[in-house]
C-alpha cells in the first residue's frame, strides 16, 4: 500500500471585532446589561424586605442570581429583551398568505368558540366546524378580524421577483440576479491532493467573483417519473409476451425504490450584479453582459475543480422551474412546470383580458396555494412543514478538513443548504483587527493568567493575530452564515428529522439552533435570492478566510444517474439513484464497462443485472461465458433468449470457418458504396489467430503453408478473394457454402510439412471437438444470446472463447445505428497468461473499434492478476483504458493493490473496496467515483442468484407449489 497522504486542516477562528461584548467576546455586552438590570431589579427590593439578613440574602441567591445567570445566558443566542421582541414580532405577524386579499382575509379567519364539554368552560379558536371536539354544545361564537398585514400582504408582494428575462432575475428592490446550476464531484473519495487542489482553485474563484454570493443545494425525494415514462415506453416497444412480466417487475421495483429510498441533490450558486462606485442608472444591456462575464469565470474555475455548470436550452424557464419546485414541492411532483405554465395562461386567457398576457407577473407561474408563518418552530409551504435552524456563531470547529459541509448537504432527503458569503474590504478589515487587538493586549495585562478570562483573551488575541497574517499573506475577509432547511409531510416527522440532523451535529462538534420566531425572515433568506436576512445574518455570521470559506466547499454529492440508463442501485454516500447509460457518448468517450472483483463477490450477478436491464432498454445482449455458463441459463431462458452451449456432445456448432453474410445497409446509406476489402483476407487472418493458440510455437514457415492451405480450401468451394465470388450463383441473396474444419484438415494432411499443423485442427475433425466440424446451426437474432463454452476445458476453453469472440463481434458490426452491448466474462482466459499476445491483441483492438459499430463491452474478470499477466500487463491496461466505467467489487488486499496502481486510486477508496460486502460496488468514471449498493427486485433474485441457500428456498417453494397444484387435481 502507498504512504498515506495527510488531509490539509484549516482554521475557523472565533469572530474577533464584533462590537458589543465581554471578556474577549465570551459574554455580549447587552445580555450582561440585562442581566444586571435583572440582578438589581430583584435584588435591591428583596433586601429591603422586613425579614433577616440571612432570610434576605438567600432570596437574593435563590432569585436574583439565577435570573441574572439566566440573562447572560440567554434563550437560543438572544438576549431575553432580543426574545420577547421577536415573539410580539412574531404575534402581531403570524398570519397565512394566499393570493389574493380576499383569500387572506378567508384564510386567517379565527372563530372564536366557548363551549362547553364534559361539564368545563374551554375557549378554542378554530377554522372550520370539523376542528370542534365531538360533543361539543356551544354557548358563544363570534369571528374575530385578522390585522392590516394578514389582509393587505398577498404571495405576489411577499416574494420579490419581478422580472424574469434573458436568464436574468429582477427583483423589486431593484437588484439583478443569475443562478448558474452545477454539476457536483465526488469530492470524498478523492485523494489529499487532488482536495488540496480543488480547494485552492475554489479559493482562486472566490477572489474574483461578486462579494455577496450563495451556494444552495437541495434535497429531495428522487423524480423518477421521466424514468418510469421510459420504461413504460419500452415495454410498449416489447415484442415478446414471455419480457412482459419482467418489464411490469422492473416497473415496480424503481417506482418502490424511488418512493422509499432514492434522494436527488441539486446545487445552484447564486450572484447579483454589482455596480462600480458611484454609478447609477446603469444600461440593461451592460448589466447582462456584466452577469454573463462573471457566469464564463464560474465556469472556467469551477472547471477546474471539476465540476461542471449546466448550460439549459432556455435559461428563463430554468430559474422559474427553480422556484416552482422550491415552492411547490409536492404539486411539483404531480404537476410539473409546464402544466403550471399552461394552467396560468388559461386563467388569464379566461378573463377576457387580451392585453394582459404579455403584462403576466413572474410570480404567478411560481406561487404556491398559500404559505402558513402562524407557527414559531416552522413554515407550511404546500402541504409540507418547513423548519429552518443556522449555525450559531460559536458552533463552528475551530479546525476543519476540506469539504466539511458535506455533513449536512449528505444528510438526507429534505435537508436543504444555504452557504452565504460576504467579503469586506481589506483595509478597513486590517484597521479593524489591529485597533481590536491592541484593546485585547491591554485587557489580558489586567487579567490574571489564573482568571477564566485569561484564556478567552489570549484565544481571541490569537484569533486577530491569525486574520492578520492572513489578510497580509493575500487572503480577504469574509462573514458567511449556513442556513438548514428541513421540511416534512407533518411535524412529528419534522421535528425528528430536526433531533436526528442535530445529533449529527452533536457528533461533529458543531451545533444546529432553531430560528424560533423568525420562521419567515429564514424563509424568505432560504430562496435562491442572495438576500438573507440582515438581522439573521448579523447574528449568525462567522468570520473565515479565504481559505476557511474554501474549506466549506459545498459541491460535493456526485450523483451518477444518467438520463435513460440502467438502474443499478443507490449511493451509499447521498442515497440518490444511480444509472449507466454508458450509449450516451455526450458524457461518456466510450461505453465500455470494465467489471472486477474477487471470487463470491457478485460479479456473475452484477453482470446478469447490467444485461438484463439493457435488455428490457431494447439493447440487444451477447454473453460469452467461459466459466460456470450455466449460472446464465435461468435469466436466457425466462427472458425467451437463446443460449448457445459449445461443447462436446453439444448440438450447437459455430463453424470458425464460415464467412458470414452482414447487415451493412445502414452503413452505404451513410458512407455510400464501401471500398471493396478482401473479406477472405479478413477471415484468414482471424484463423491463424485461432492456429496460434492451438499451436504456440508455429513458425513462419509453418504460418506461410497454413495461409496457403486456406485459399485452397476456400478455393475448393468457390471463393476467392474477389467478394462476388462469395454469392451463390443459385441465390445472389446468400452465400455459398463454407468449408468446415475437415475441409482444412484434408488440405494440410496433404501437405507433406504440414502435420504439425494439422494435428493442431484435428480435435475439431476427429477429436472431442468434432461437433465443431459441422455448419453454423445458430444465430444471433435473439436480442438476449449467451454463448456458454465452459464445457471446453484446457487450451480448448481459450480457443473457445475466441471462436465466440469472433462470431459475436461480427454480428455487433453489422448495424451501426443501434446499440449493442458485447458481454466477456472472466476474459483473463482471452488476454492472459493462458493466452497468447496475438488472441489478445485481436480482442484488444476490438474494444477499441467497438464504439465505431454502436456496439460497447463489458469485460468482467475475477483473477486479476492473470488479467495484467500477458507482456506486463500491457492488454489488461489497454482494455481498462477503453473502458470508460469500471465496475469495482470487493477485492482481495493483493489484488486492490494493483488495481489502484493502474486505476489510481485512493487509499480510503482501496480500503473500501477491501471490505466491501456482497453487492457493494465503486463505479469509476469521467474522474468520479461513486460507491453504489446494487440493488435488484425479488424476480431478479430469484433469476440471478447463486446462493445456496435461496436456490434451496426456491426448490421447496416450487416443489410445494406443484404439490397443491397435484392435490387440487385429484
Amino acid at each position: 500500500m502507498s504512504a498515506r497522504e495527510h488531509r490539509d486542516v484549516y482554521f475557523i477562528p472565533q469572530n474577533f471585532i464584533d462590537t458589543g461584548s465581554l471578556f474577549g467576546g465570551s459574554i455580549r455586552l447587552r445580555n450582561a446589561v440585562e442581566a444586571s438590570v435583572l440582578a438589581a431589579g430583584t435584588g435591591i427590593p428583596l433586601m429591603y424586605l422586613p425579614l433577616p439578613f440571612n432570610w434576605r440574602l438567600i432570596l437574593v441567591i435563590v432569585i436574583s442570581l439565577p435570573l441574572a445567570i439566566f440573562a447572560v445566558i440567554g434563550i437560543e443566542g438572544n438576549s431575553l429583551t432580543e426574545f420577547l421582541a421577536h415573539w410580539f414580532r412574531f404575534l402581531r405577524r403570524r398570519r397565512i398568505v394566499t393570493a389574493t386579499e380576499d383569500g387572506n382575509l378567508e384564510a386567517n379567519k379565527r372563530r372564536h368558540l366557548r363551549f362547553i364539554n364534559r361539564k368545563k368552560y374551554r375557549v378554542v379558536y378554530y377554522s372550520d366546524d370539523s376542528e370542534l371536539p365531538k360533543g361539543a354544545k356551544i354557548v358563544r361564537k363570534r369571528s374575530t378580524t385578522p390585522g392590516k398585514l394578514a389582509r393587505s400582504q398577498t404571495l405576489y408582494d411577499l416574494l420579490p421577483i419581478q422580472k424574469i428575462q434573458n436568464g436574468i432575475l429582477s427583483t423589486t428592490d431593484g437588484r439583478y440576479l443569475k443562478i448558474l446550476e452545477i454539476e457536483p464531484i465526488n469530492f470524498l473519495l478523492r485523494s489529499p491532493r487532488e482536495q488540496r487542489n480543488v480547494i485552492q482553485s475554489f479559493a482562486s474563484m472566490l477572489k474574483i467573483v461578486p462579494v455577496r454570493l450563495q451556494f444552495k443545494s437541495v434535497a429531495q425525494k428522487a423524480a423518477v417519473n421521466a424514468y418510469l415514462a421510459k420504461l413504460r415506453e419500452d415495454e410498449s416497444l416489447e415484442t415478446d409476451p414471455n419480457v412482459i412480466p419482467h418489464h411490469e417487475d422492473y416497473i415496480r421495483f424503481v417506482s418502490r425504490l424511488g418512493s422509499r429510498d432514492a434522494v436527488s441533490r441539486r446545487f445552484f450558486v447564486i450572484f447579483q450584479y454589482e455596480s462600480p462606485v458611484n454609478e447609477r442608472n446603469t444600461p440593461y444591456a451592460e448589466i447582462v453582459s456584466m452577469l454573463e462575464t462573471t457566469a464564463r469565470n464560474f465556469r472556467t474555475y469551477l472547471g477546474q475543480c471539476g465540476n461542471q455548470v449546466l448550460e439549459h436550452e432556455n435559461e428563463d424557464e430554468f430559474i422559474t422551474e427553480v422556484f416552482y419546485n422550491l415552492l411547490n414541492r409536492q404539486t411539483a411532483v404531480r404537476h410539473p412546470l409546464p402544466d403550471r405554465i399552461q394552467d396560468v395562461l388559461a386563467s388569464f386567457l379566461a378573463g377576457d383580458d387580451t392585453t394582459s398576457l404579455d403584462d403576466i407577473p413572474a410570480n404567478a407561474f411560481l406561487i404556491p396555494p398559500s404559505i402558513d408563518f402562524k407557527h414559531g418552530k416552522y413554515v407550511c409551504v404546500d402541504g409540507l412543514c418547513c423548519a429552518y435552524l443556522m449555525i450559531p456563531v460559536s458552533g463552528y470547529r475551530s479546525q476543519v478538513t476540506a469539504g466539511w459541509l458535506s455533513l449536512l448537504v449528505n444528510a438526507g432527503e429534505g435537508i436543504d443548504v444555504d452557504l452565504f458569503m460576504e467579503r469586506q474590504p481589506k483595509e478597513k478589515m486590517i484597521q479593524k483587527i489591529g485597533q481590536q487587538i491592541r484593546i485585547n493586549r491591554s485587557k489580558i495585562k489586567e487579567t490574571s493568567d489564573t482568571n477564566t478570562d485569561y484564556d478567552d483573551l489570549a484565544g481571541a488575541i490569537r484569533s486577530g493575530y491569525f486574520l492578520k497574517d492572513g489578510l497580509a499573506n493575500g487572503e480577504d475577509f469574509y462573514y458567511t452564515a449556513i442556513l438548514v432547511t428541513v421540511t416534512a409531510t407533518n411535524t412529528r416527522d419534522l421535528f425528528w428529522r430536526i433531533g436526528e440532523l442535530r445529533k449529527l451535529c452533536i457528533s461533529q462538534d458543531l451545533d444546529l439552533q432553531l430560528c424560533r420566531f423568525r420562521q419567515e425572515a429564514a424563509f424568505l433568506s432560504a430562496l435562491p435570492l442572495c438576500s438573507p436576512d440582515p438581522g439573521l445574518f448579523k447574528k449568525f455570521r462567522r468570520n473565515m478566510l479565504t481559505f476557511g470559506v474554501a474549506s466549506c466547499y459545498p459541491l460535493v454529492s456526485y450523483e451518477l444517474c444518467d438520463r435513460n440508463g440502467v438502474l443499478l442501485g443507490v449511493n451509499q454516500y447521498n442515497n440518490s439513484l444511480v444509472s449507466l447509460n454508458n450509449f450516451d457518448t455526450r458524457i461518456y468517450k466510450n461505453g465500455g464497462i470494465a467489471l472486477m472483483g474477487t471470487s463470491g463477490a457478485g460479479k456473475t450477478f452484477t453482470t446478469q443485472l447490467i444485461t438484463h436491464r439493457f435488455r428490457l432498454s431494447g439493447v440487444p445482449v451477447y454473453i460469452i461465458a467461459p466459466l460456470k455458463g450455466h449460472e446464465f441459463y435461468r435469466m436466457c431462458k425466462s427472458v425467451g433468449g437463446t443460449f448457445i452451449r459449445l461443447g462436446p456432445g453439444s448440438p450447437d456448432t459455430i463453424n470458425f470457418m464460415e464467412i458470414r453474410k452482414q447487415d451493412r445497409r445502414s452503413q452505404e446509406i451513410l458512407d455510400g458504396a464501401a471500398l471493396q476489402r478482401s473479406v477472405l483476407a479478413a477471415q484468414i487472418q482471424t484463423i491463424h489467430v485461432l492456429f496460434s493458440l492451438r499451436l504456440r510455437d508455429m513458425t513462419n514457415e509453418e504460418a506461410q503453408i497454413l495461409d496457403e492451405a486456406l485459399i485452397e480450401t476456400y478455393a475448393r468451394k468457390g471463393i476467392t478473394h474477389d467478394n462476388d465470388s462469395l454469392l451463390d450463383p443459385h441465390d445472389p441473396n446468400r452465400y455459398r457454402e463454407m468449408p468446415i474444419p475437415g475441409d482444412l484438415y484434408a488440405v494440410l494432411k496433404e501437405k507433406p510439412r504440414a502435420h504439425r499443423l494439422a494435428n493442431a485442427i484435428s480435435v475439431f475433425v476427429t477429436g472431442s471437438a468434432s461437433n465443431f466440424n459441422r455448419q453454423t446451426n445458430v444465430d444471433l437474432n435473439n436480442p438476449y444470446t449467451v454463448i456458454d463454452i465452459s464445457d471446453l476445458t484446457g487450451d480448448m476453453l481459450v480457443v473457445g472463447t475466441f471462436i465466440a469472440f469472433t462470431f459475436t463481434f461480427a454480428k455487433v458490426k453489422e448495424d451501426i445505428t443501434k446499440a449493442k452491448l458485447l458481454v466477456v466474462d472472466e476474459a483473463w482466459q482471452i488476454i492472459g497468461a493462458s493466452s497468447n499476445s496475438l488472441a489478445a491483441n485481436y480482442i484488444f483492438e476490438a474494444v477499441k473499434t467497438i464504439r465505431g459499430y454502436g456496439g460497447a463491452p463489458l469485460i468482467a474478470t475475477q483473477d486479476i492478476s492473470d488479467f495484467f499477466a500477458l507482456e506486463d500487463g500491457k492488454y489488461g491496461r489497454g482494455i481498462l483504458n477503453n473502458c470508460k466505467i469500471k465496475i469495482i467489487l470487493n477485492l482481495e488486499e493483493d489484488e486492490a493493490q494493483l488495481v489502484q496502481k493502474v486505476l489510481k486510486l485512493t487509499d480510503a477508496e482501496i480500503d473500501l473496496i477491501t471490505r466491501f460486502e456482497r453487492g457493494n460496488a465503486l463505479i469509476s468514471t469521467n474522474s468520479n467515483h461513486v460507491t453504489v449498493a446494487i440493488r435488484c427486485s425479488q424476480m431478479e433474485q430469484e433469476l440471478i442468484t447463486t446462493d445456496r441457500e435461496e436456490l434451496r428456498l426456491i426448490v421447496e417453494r416450487e416443489l410445494k407449489k406443484k404439490s397443491n397444484q397435484e392435490e387440487a387435481s385429484l
